[in-house]
């Protein structure tokens, strides 16, 4: 029998169980470093997209708003309302598509857009 070590099919004479074990371990903690930073990019994305969605908001109805994501209860879907922080009033309320032509119309890139359409603009609950 041959043994082979990694996914490149090499063959190999005989594999010493250590070297084996530390292929493995190496393996696994380059897959583990790549995960992470992944991950780390998805969450700089996500807040990127937060930054530039709070920008446009503020630009379209003023400083003192937050964005409400909501799922509607007469629909299937969201609704994202511009309220005053201080009166807590709803200042507009956007359909999604409406929300995502928004965004677009104000420079958002295309997977912000995207992400609105499907109501997954933050992954956060206040």
């Amino acid at each position: 029998m041959d043994p082979t070590i990694g996914q490149s099919g090499d063959r190999v004479g005989a594999v010493e169980p250590a070297q084996r074990s530390a292929a493995l371990a190496d393996a696994r903690r380059r897959a583990s470093a790549t995960a992470l930073r992944t991950a780390e990019a998805a969450q700089e994305r996500r807040a990127e997209q937060r930054e530039m969605t709070r920008a446009i908001v503020e630009r379209a109805v003023g400083a003192n708003t937050r964005l409400s994501i909501a799922r509607s209860d007469a629909a299937d879907t969201y609704v994202y309302r511009a309220i005053d922080v201080d009166s807590g009033e709803v200042i507009k309320e956007w359909p999604p598509v409406q929300f995502a032509r928004f965004l677009e119309e104000n420079g958002a890139d295309a997977s912000l857009v995207q992400d609105a359409l499907q109501g997954q603009l933050f992954d956060e609950t206040a």
